[in-house]
Parts: structure tokens; C-alpha cells; sequence
């Protein structure tokens, strides 16, 4: 079996190829992780894109799996200058758990960062990212100032995937905000 880098390789960037077939033999083999954390590390833009996409759809099925990577991911990954790769990681920093206040505030001010990217979908992903950081006890003046961007963008500023992304981001925040009203977690 070629190496899961190897089939991450060939075809158009614009593509996700074999990425959640790999993203699947990391699941079921996870000490595999690793390669798709030197996947990240690539020059060939397409290795690096997939194996970005992978690794999201790994954190989605078993967040425990990329919690021993937190620190390379709050570190060195947030700092690959590659749409791509910024998408995916605005998917999966929310899926870190037991961050130091330190670090969600780190995660925060790199992914508000992210909305002057270039990408409107690293826009948009960034927005949701924003959201999802700050619902945190302790992060109060954090949600504020992130449900106050929402709001203003939902209106204005922006490409329209970003303000429709704004629209999805106010109703959750609507949604959260009842649930606590009601003494419920809000759903993701």
C-alpha cells in the first residue's frame, strides 16, 4: 500500500482526492496521525491541502485524536501561510479541548486574523471559528465582541458567502442563547 502521503498526491488542488479514504486509514490505524501532520508541512500544495482536509475529517470523527497536536497546532500550524490549510484548521480549532485561557485567546486573535485573508471561504470559516472559540465561561467580553462582528456583518462588509456565514452565525448565537435561557447546552 502506497504511504498515505503518496495517495494524497497527483490531480488538481481544487480537488479533495483520496483524502477521506486516508483520513479513514487514520481512524482505524491513528498512530498514522503523524504523517498527516507532516503532510501539513509539504511544498507540493496538493499533499498539503488533503492532508489539511484529512486531518479535519479525522478531528471530526475523534477529536482525541489531535489533542496531543494541540501545540503544534496552535504554534506552527496556524502560521502555514495556505488557504487551504487555514480553512481546515478554522474546522478543527474548535474541536481542541482543555485549552488554557491563554491559549483560546492565542486561537482568537490568529483566527480573527484570518478575516483579512484573501480566501472569502477562510473568511467565512474564520467567522464560524470566532463563534464557536468564544463560547467559553470566562470568555464573556470575547463573545461579546465576536456576536457584535456577526451582527455587523450580517448586514455589511464583505463577500456574500461571508455575510450569509454571518446569517447561519447569528441564528446559532440566537439558538445558544435560549438554550441557556432554558438551561440547556446549545447545540453546535
Amino acid at each position: 500500500m502506497p504511504d498515505l502521503l503518496e495517495q494524497l498526491a497527483g490531480g488538481d488542488r481544487r480537488t479533495l482526492g483520496r483524502s477521506a479514504e486516508v483520513a479513514a486509514q487514520v481512524l482505524a490505524q491513528p498512530a498514522w496521525i503523524d504523517r498527516l501532520f507532516d503532510g501539513l508541512a509539504e511544498d507540493d500544495t496538493v499533499i498539503r491541502g488533503r492532508a489539511a482536509d484529512a486531518l479535519e475529517k479525522v478531528a471530526a470523527a475523534r477529536p482525541d485524536l489531535i489533542q496531543p497536536y494541540k501545540d503544534e497546532l496552535l504554534t506552527q500550524v496556524v502560521a502555514i501561510d495556505d488557504w487551504v490549510v487555514r480553512a481546515h484548521l478554522c474546522q478543527i480549532l474548535p474541536r481542541l479541548g482543555g485549552l488554557t485561557p491563554a491559549e483560546r485567546r492565542r486561537a482568537l486573535a490568529t483566527v480573527h486574523g484570518y478575516l483579512a485573508d484573501r480566501s472569502s471561504i477562510v473568511r467565512a470559516l474564520a467567522l464560524e471559528c470566532l463563534v464557536h472559540l468564544s463560547r467559553t465561561a470566562g470568555f464573556s467580553r470575547e463573545r461579546k465582541t465576536v456576536d457584535a462582528l456577526v451582527l455587523r456583518l450580517t448586514t455589511a462588509g464583505g463577500t456574500p458567502a461571508l455575510r450569509a456565514r454571518a446569517r447561519k452565525m447569528q441564528r446559532f448565537i440566537q439558538r445558544a442563547a435560549a438554550d441557556r435561557g432554558r438551561g440547556r447546552q446549545p447545540a453546535s
